[in-house]
């Protein structure tokens, strides 16, 4: 049984073989000493992989501000510098994902799955940006599109700058279809049953 699955969750997707989750009820943080792949996170954050017993997770500990990160990288929006300037204070990658015990295994094994292309957009390497940029951007376009309640006051205040056509660039969360059984204790979280 992973780390998770000891508290309520849903499931919104899986990256590659890699499942998603959003907690329905606050995790608290493991005491000093306790096993390292244990991570705390709150109902307002996602994470990527389960934890002990499952792949170690990674917390995006701050929705918004993956949310501003993809709002400033995209040409889909016109922002004024103000709102520019307001974004870009938002963004901190190094301090907004937490990879809970990773070993240098697993961010190997992490990349691997990044680049091998059984994503949708892979990450390339040779792109400007690094993998944490690129997974950090990813995770904003779907809070962005897919679960706007997790940052629901940024997304009101950029929306209206949004420009009608746009341009999908890291889509790699695939949702779960309806009526498809999950192992989750909280299901499927676009499809209740």
């Amino acid at each position: 049984m992973s780390h998770i699955d000891s508290y309520p969750h849903e499931i919104v997707g899986l990256l590659g073989r890699l499942p998603v989750y959003h907690p329905l009820e606050d995790i608290p943080e493991p005491p000093e000493g306790h096993w390292e792949h244990d991570f705390g996170c709150t109902t307002g954050q996602l994470v990527i992989g389960g934890g002990s017993g499952e792949h170690s997770g990674v917390v995006l500990r701050d929705p918004a501000g993956a949310v501003a990160n993809f709002v400033l990288e995209s040409d889909d929006f016109k922002l004024s510098d103000a709102l520019e300037t307001e974004l870009s204070r938002m963004v901190d990658i190094v301090s907004q994902l937490h990879f809970a015990g990773w070993s240098s295994e697993d961010h190997h094994g992490f990349y691997e799955l990044c680049v091998n292309g059984c994503l949708p957009n892979p990450f390339d390497p040779e792109s400007d940006i690094g993998l944490d940029d690129w997974l950090h951007l990813g995770f904003g376009e779907f809070v962005y599109y897919a679960m706007p309640q997790l940052a629901a006051p940024l997304i009101a205040k950029v929306k209206p700058h949004h420009k009608d056509a746009s341009h999908i660039r890291y889509n790699n969360i695939i949702l779960i279809p309806p009526g498809m059984p999950v192992y989750a204790n909280g299901g499927n979280a676009f499809f209740k049953s």
